[in-house]
């Protein structure tokens, strides 16, 4: 091979990585044109950045980290390396929800100009079979499409489940009523683990049984102190079958979140009851029992919280359900997930 041809191969070379570069990672043969958007953020290196930013901290959860579905919430989110409906429908998803994926994912509304970072991001994880090109406007040089499409109202339900995962005025801080069960369960769980930790510690024991009632119902712990947050597992839980029952019962509620909305019923209503259980037992623990049943108490409350976290297997199956009797916190977030997928 002549000199000048070997240049003209290593030009050539050159070139198609410059080309690979230029283009957010995403490969194209040379001479290929990269993909048009309606997008006006398309390519643009700071809304790249900035919408990688926004998409990990609003849509990862579901979309996964790296876009390709496999996030923890719905196990079918949809792969957005491989959109392709154009970026006007892209748009009109995130504000007007698709399927089971309700209007903004349930995340909070974002401006446009947030909307198009995301878009131009998404740009460049795109794969073979993408298209990011509003077929009817290709050459017409119109308003972005994010100017264009009008927020449609919320679905009725979409409120009730915003309660549930957005945040509740009642909580503290206004957190989401989820987000208050788990950390009043994680609490209840640390402490039960405590009082287990030497059941010969009777006053160990006692103390931390007292936490654990202040977390799962602080009206019930008569000294009015402990580590909880003040709202309670089981009133946490038994406002999440509220909330619940009226996205269930709202007529414009989809088949498919009507169905996870009793799953997420049925699991909360075994942690309103699991609680009850660990409210007798503490009373036990606390009331004057015998030091050895003390500590059989508190060993069956640890167990309990763990329960309320993470589910039971009732029927020995193998598996964890969202049915009465199994379904905890974890069953409630993984059906909850697919309401937000």
């Amino acid at each position: 091979m002549s000199m000048a041809r070997t240049g003209s191969a290593l030009a050539a070379a050159i070139g198609a990585l410059v080309a690979t570069i230029a283009f957010g990672g995403v490969a194209y043969a040379v001479g290929d044109e990269k993909p048009a958007s309606s997008n006006p953020l398309s390519g643009d290196k700071a809304a790249i950045e900035a919408g990688q930013t926004i998409y990990r901290g609003s849509c990862a959860f579901c979309h996964g980290m790296s876009a390709d579905g496999r996030g923890r919430g719905l196990p079918n989110s949809a792969d957005l390396r491989k959109f392709k409906r154009g970026y006007s429908k892209f748009v009109e998803t995130v504000k007007n929800g698709y399927k089971t994926m309700p209007p903004w994912g349930s995340m909070g509304e974002i401006s446009n100009q947030e909307i198009n970072q995301i878009g131009a991001y998404l740009e460049t994880q795109a794969i073979k079979g993408a298209n990011w090109r509003d077929k009817d406007k290709r050459s017409e040089g119109v308003q972005p499409a994010a100017t264009e499409v009008a927020s449609m109202p919320p679905p009725a339900y979409q409120q009730h489940l915003d309660h549930v995962v957005q945040g509740w005025a009642e909580t503290p801080g206004g957190v989401a009523l989820l987000a208050i069960l788990e950390q009043e369960a994680k609490v209840a769980q640390d402490h039960a683990g405590y009082a287990v930790t030497d059941l010969q510690d009777y006053e160990n024991i006692r103390l931390h049984t007292r936490h654990v009632r202040h977390a799962i119902a602080p009206e019930k712990e008569s000294s009015g102190q402990g580590p909880g947050k003040g709202y309670g597992v089981i009133r946490a839980a038994k406002d999440i079958v509220k909330h619940m029952d009226l996205v269930r019962g709202t007529d414009d509620a989809p088949d498919p979140v009507k169905t996870h909305a009793e799953h997420v019923i049925a699991s909360a209503g075994n942690i309103v009851t699991w609680g009850n259980q660990i409210l007798d037992k503490a009373g036990q623990v606390t009331g004057g029992a015998s030091p050895v049943s003390q500590a059989f108490f508190a060993e069956q409350i640890a167990e309990l919280t763990g329960w309320i976290l993470n589910g039971h297997d009732a029927d020995n199956d193998g598996t964890v359900s969202w049915a009465e009797g199994e379904g905890g916190l974890a069953q409630i977030k993984e059906h909850l997930g697919y309401l937000a997928g």
